[in-house]
């Protein structure tokens, strides 16, 4: 069962795009300093229980652009391969291009903020379903424990905010009422390497070691299409369409389909803004 700590680092307070473009600012500086020094310098505001600091922090982490560690309230901040990439090229998150970096590295299975990866790769229905909100509190209750009605506030408010009128909601991915409705997406040419960055990062942490997967790893196994929200159809168009960029191979004859990769995350970094028009 998930740790219900884990669920609240967020101190109640969703991602904001200005806060997480100041941390980033200071990872690139190899900033070390306690929550207040941070405030201090960057404006973030933080308290002595709460604060926005902290949870900021955690986020950039989640959205896969900082390492850091805390040592007696001293946080040392550093950037990641991707955080390097984003902050040179995209330093405000103004990019959408960016925000789906971000909003897949938050949802990934097994490694992104547990509730947002409990939402895609968990209780999503299905592309151009919905679920109701009570639905999704008596299953989370199932995974993390915590009484159906405190999920709201302490779990998922943020993850609503964050797709209704936050950092994510320009992506039109999640219609979020009574109902929870995940919304069809078709493939975006910019966006050819975050799928291929996200693909290939899932598949080193998902499996490690292995030069070939299959089909049914690649959307059930990774939420390749809950993620991006790709039917099945537009699924294997975007995999096909990596296949012709020369980023993987794809087997079609056999079943279920095999996938071989022929590029690496660290290749692919570089290119992540390279079909921004």
């Amino acid at each position: 069962m998930t740790n219900k700590s884990s669920l609240e680092f967020h101190e109640t307070f969703k991602p904001e795009i200005p806060y997480i473009s100041k941390i980033l600012k200071l990872a690139s500086e190899k900033y070390s300093g306690t929550k207040y020094e941070i405030s201090d310098i960057s404006g973030i505001p933080t308290g002595e229980q709460k604060g926005k600091v902290e949870p900021h922090i955690k986020y950039a982490s989640f959205m896969g652009l900082i390492n850091f560690s805390c040592d007696k309230g001293i946080y040392a901040l550093s950037l990641t391969p991707l955080g390097e990439e984003v902050f040179v090229q995209d330093p405000y998150l103004h990019e959408d291009l960016t925000l789906w970096i971000c909003h897949y590295c938050m949802t990934r299975k097994n490694f992104g903020a547990p509730q947002w990866s409990y939402l895609i790769q968990e209780a999503h229905p299905g592309i151009g379903e919905s679920l109701s909100q009570d639905r999704l509190f008596n299953l989370a209750n199932n995974w993390c424990g915590i009484a159906v009605s405190s999920l709201n506030k302490k779990v998922f408010s943020v993850v609503r905010g964050s797709y209704t009128d936050g950092i994510f909601s320009r992506l039109g991915l999640i219609e979020w009422g009574s109902l929870i409705s995940f919304i069809e997406q078709t493939e975006k040419m910019d966006l050819t390497y975050v799928y291929s960055f996200a693909l290939l990062d899932s598949w080193d942490r998902l499996y490690p070691g292995k030069r070939e997967i299959t089909d049914f790893d690649l959307k059930d196994g990774i939420g390749f299409g809950k993620i991006f929200g790709f039917n099945e159809d537009e699924c294997n168009y975007v995999i096909d369409s990596l296949s012709d960029e020369g980023l993987l191979t794809v087997n079609r004859q056999l079943y279920p389909a095999t996938i071989i990769r022929t590029a690496n995350v660290e290749s692919v970094i570089p290119l992540l803004y390279s079909r921004l028009l």
